[in-house]
């Protein structure tokens, strides 16, 4: 069973080592861009159904009736995606003392995986956040990330992770196995 860990990160002690699931930080126009998107087909079901109405009963379409009724189709198949990644995707880091396996998962399903051997993974750092490309002043939640070496590349996982969570995230991961040259970020709660 999940319980929390910090955050939006829930984790789980394994036989080996631990699993941590990390849900994807969703953006800030997520509940603006799926209403209007609802309001967006509710339109264009009723405007779809007058236009294809009277065609339906003489069984001819034109061209510019079937590339409406595509645009259509593919524009709700498109929000049934964007409501299935936005609302169910994660990361499951599986972390023992041989590898480390990160998966990205979307309704439970893994979409892709990838698998270091522990020994190989060094430099397990927390990323804070960088500028917004429009604005100097302004920070971008959303580039946050951890990132580690193995050789000489360079990889992560965890895009938009908050500095609390990479922060327990680390630790618990540094607790499993001692990664090289990996600090876990100092989090100031407001206690003293």
């Amino acid at each position: 069973m999940l319980e929390r860990l910090a955050g939006r990160l829930r984790w789980e002690q394994t036989s080996e080592g631990i699993r941590v699931a990390i849900p994807t930080r969703r953006g800030t126009l997520t509940f603006f861009y799926g209403p209007l998107v609802v309001i967006w087909l509710i339109i264009a079901s009723f405007y779809y159904w007058r236009v294809l109405e009277w065609p339906l009963a003489e069984a001819s379409l034109t061209t510019a009736q079937l590339a409406a009724i595509g645009l259509y189709i593919f524009g709700f198949l498109f929000f049934i995606g964007w409501l299935a990644v936005t609302f169910s995707s994660d990361t499951v880091v599986s972390l023992d003392g041989a590898e480390m396996k990160i998966q990205r998962r979307v309704l439970g399903v893994e979409f892709s995986s990838r698998i270091f051997p522990t020994g190989q993974v060094s430099q397990l750092v927390y990323v804070p956040p960088g500028k917004l490309s429009t604005s100097k002043l302004d920070i971008d939640p959303n580039t946050t990330r951890i990132q580690f070496r193995t050789g000489d590349k360079t990889h992560s996982f965890a895009k938009g992770i908050t500095q609390l969570e990479a922060g327990a995230l680390i630790l618990l991961m540094l607790q499993v196995y001692k990664f090289q040259d990996s600090v876990a970020p100092v989090v100031f709660d407001g206690t003293a």
